[in-house]
This record gives structure tokens, C-alpha cells and sequence, in this order.
């Protein structure tokens, strides 16, 4: 097991083009962790080293929430319809587009920890019982 909890560093999160100040990117990263650690069982903070694929989740899902989180959309409201003649305005709420999001979200990361898999051979996305041929915890199941 790894002695730094963290799955990406704020040093790899600004090389890979991160934004965020420094204070913003803890905050993000142990949001973007607990997500990672709820989709994968907790795999993740058991291997000895974090995979670059895991890393990529976490750039996503820092970008998609610093730019489409409940707060942001707060303080910069996406205008949902707007009509000049009588003058109009209407914008979203961020509940109408939390869905949306979180569905293209949950896919993306599905999308880059497909096919990966933990220190003893589980992939990272297994949720369910273990079927012919996938071994799981180094064991080949029935």
C-alpha cells in the first residue's frame, strides 16, 4: 500500500494542464478520490501505486466538477433561454443539468478505468459475483 493517500499530486495536476489554485485542488482531490473509491470498492487505496488511468478519472472529474458543480454554475449562470422583443431571460438551475452531467461523468471515468485492474487482478469497475474465466483476487472462480 501507497503511504500518500492522495491519487494525483497538485504538481501532475498542473503539468496535465490543471487550473485550480493549490487551496481549490485539495478540496477537489478528496472529492474526486471519494468518487474514484465509490466506483471501484476502494481498490484503488489498496494498490501499491496509482495507474495513470486513475489519474485521468481524477483530471476529469476535478475539471467536470470546478466547472459544472452546483457553485459554479452559481456564480456564473448559464443563461437557458433569453428573447429580445419584450426582453426575457431565463437560466438553468444547477439541478436541471446535475443529471446530464453526472451521467456523461459516471461514463467518461467508466470509459478510462475499463479494462483495469487492481494489484491482485480485480478489475477496478467489478461490482458483482465473479463469473467463468475472470479471476478475482488471484483466484480463477468457476
Amino acid at each position: 500500500m501507497r503511504d500518500v493517500a492522495q491519487y494525483l499530486t497538485y504538481a501532475q495536476y498542473t503539468a496535465w494542464g490543471g487550473t485550480l489554485g493549490e487551496t481549490a485542488f485539495v478540496l477537489a482531490e478528496i472529492k474526486a478520490r471519494a468518487r474514484i473509491d465509490a466506483m471501484t470498492q476502494g481498490r484503488v487505496a489498496r494498490m501499491a501505486s496509482v495507474p495513470e488511468q486513475v489519474q485521468a478519472a481524477m483530471m476529469e472529474i476535478i475539471q467536470v466538477d470546478s466547472t459544472y458543480s452546483a457553485g459554479a454554475q452559481a456564480a456564473a449562470p448559464v443563461a437557458a433561454s433569453f428573447t429580445t422583443d419584450g426582453y426575457s431571460e431565463s437560466y438553468g438551475s444547477a439541478e436541471s443539468r446535475t443529471a446530464a452531467i453526472e451521467k456523461q461523468l459516471t461514463g467518461s471515468v467508466e470509459t478510462l478505468l475499463d479494462g483495469v485492474t487492481d494489484d491482485d487482478g480485480t478489475p477496478l469497475l467489478f461490482a458483482g459475483v465473479p463469473t467463468a474465466h475472470m479471476p478475482i483476487m488471484g483466484v480463477l472462480w468457476p
